[in-house]
């Protein structure tokens, strides 16, 4: 069994980040009425999931040594998505979190390869959408009801962590290393999020270390 990638647990991005947001002054809150009403006027969240991986060969010319022979070293990292979106729901309304779960497997040759994290997102949802990202292990796609976590990688909104750039989220240093994420979605209990929508793509990569 492969050994759990080591997870790097960097400053996340914060819901009180510049740009985001903040229930108050301005800021009506919902009552339950309003709350069912709102969940009607959300127009839809889409999650969407991609792994992307860097050529070893192009960062590593000398390659590996197999031998008398040189053959380029591997980067690959792929998830458990098999193409399905990791959330899809026309109906959110504050108070009523939604989580999903995801499993990305390293297994690449070249070791230690670097994971990153990043987000890109449409619509205007996404500064009213808290999200909270935690790796862990014993994830599969849709699953969490075995996720056991070992750290929160990011908290804050959608619109944060899509301008925090990629995060490093772990190191692999074994091929077959494998490492699960948990995400819980929240929108923000604010009137102004009422009728909007957004679409989000949440991008891992590996690139040697």
């Amino acid at each position: 069994m492969a050994r759990p990638l080591d997870g790097a647990v960097p400053p996340g991005g914060s819901a009180s980040q510049a740009g985001a947001p903040q229930p108050g002054r301005g800021a009506p809150r919902l009552d339950r009425a309003a709350a069912r009403a709102f969940a009607a006027a959300i127009s839809s969240l889409v999650i969407a999931t991609l792994v992307v991986t860097q050529s070893a060969e192009a960062l590593d010319p000398k390659g590996t040594v197999t031998g008398n022979a040189v053959e380029a070293g591997t980067v690959s990292l792929s998830d458990d998505d098999a193409g399905r979106s990791l959330l899809e729901l026309t109906d959110m309304a504050p108070s009523r979190p939604v989580e999903r779960c995801i499993a990305v497997r390293y297994d690449g040759s070249v070791v230690p390869a670097d994971v990153s994290l990043a987000a890109t997102s449409s619509g205007t949802l996404a500064p009213y959408l808290q999200v909270v990202v935690e790796l862990g292990g014993g994830a599969a796609f849709g699953d969490c009801a075995r996720f056991v976590p070992r750290g929160t990688v990011f908290s804050g909104t959608v619109a944060d962590l899509v301008a925090a750039g990629p995060l490093p989220v772990a190191v692999a240093r074994n091929s077959g290393d494998a490492l699960g994420f948990r995400f819980r979605f929240e929108l923000v209990d604010d009137g102004r999020a009422m009728g909007q929508a957004a679409a989000v793509d949440l991008v891992w990569e590996a690139v040697p270390s």
